[in-house]
């Protein structure tokens, strides 16, 4: 089998795994948590990928978190110093995990890369991303709570190294009441916005490296 074949079979199962993710994966929802009642899952918004941009295949590593999210329950803040957690509602998995998730299917669907790699990791893959939680809570306002999401994105080039993309997302959306359940339908809004954004913004990197590369003396 040609190199030339051994790629468009790669791509091929890559886009199907990627497609598998993007219609399946879990989301950041009331879901996630755990209590003694039952709580409604909110399901992916539906949407079909649209056609790639390019050619690149991109692979989404596992994202770090902060220490003080590395926990099960959870966490809410209160002004500059006051915070705790709240022993009865726990993920389900780790918030680090489900964010990753969320992120990866949406750049599969948007068409900004041929192909998007979580688990295994795709050894061809032409650019790594690589995130890092940093806060994913509550923060409650003497009016309101809100739910807030911080997430620090580097996609670098998996051939020389080179950071194309380095920008810190952050997001806080109102919740529609004072509760734990309704924090997380926050988060996941703030999620849903920083997905489109991270989208976004690698298509529009991608795009101006593809037609740099396409220049007289383009690499």
């Amino acid at each position: 089998m040609s190199g030339r074949t051994d790629r468009r079979e790669f791509l091929r199962r890559a886009g199907a795994a990627a497609a598998a993710a993007a219609a399946g994966a879990a989301a950041i929802s009331a879901a996630d948590l755990e209590e003694a009642r039952a709580l409604a899952a909110a399901p992916l918004p539906e949407g079909r990928p649209v056609p790639a941009d390019g050619p690149e295949v991109l692979s989404v590593e596992p994202f770090t978190v902060d220490a003080a999210l590395d926990r099960e329950e959870l966490l809410w803040r209160r002004g500059a110093v006051e915070s705790g957690a709240w022993e009865s509602f726990r993920w389900v998995r780790p918030p680090e995990q489900g964010v990753r998730e969320v992120l990866a299917a949406a750049l599969a669907r948007s068409g900004a890369v041929a192909a998007v790699a979580t688990d295994p990791p795709a050894a061809e893959a032409e650019y790594r991303l690589r995130g890092h939680l940093a806060r994913c809570d509550e923060e409650d306002g003497p009016g309101a709570w809100s739910g807030v999401l911080e997430v620090r994105i580097e996609v670098r080039d998996a051939r020389t190294g080179e950071s194309v993309l380095r920008r810190t997302y952050a997001r806080r959306e109102k919740a529609a009441a004072r509760n734990p359940t309704a924090v997380v339908e926050a988060i996941r809004r703030s999620l849903d916005a920083v997905a489109l954004e991270l989208a976004t913004d690698l298509r529009t990197v991608l795009e101006a490296r593809r037609e740099g590369a396409g220049a007289p003396g383009g690499g």
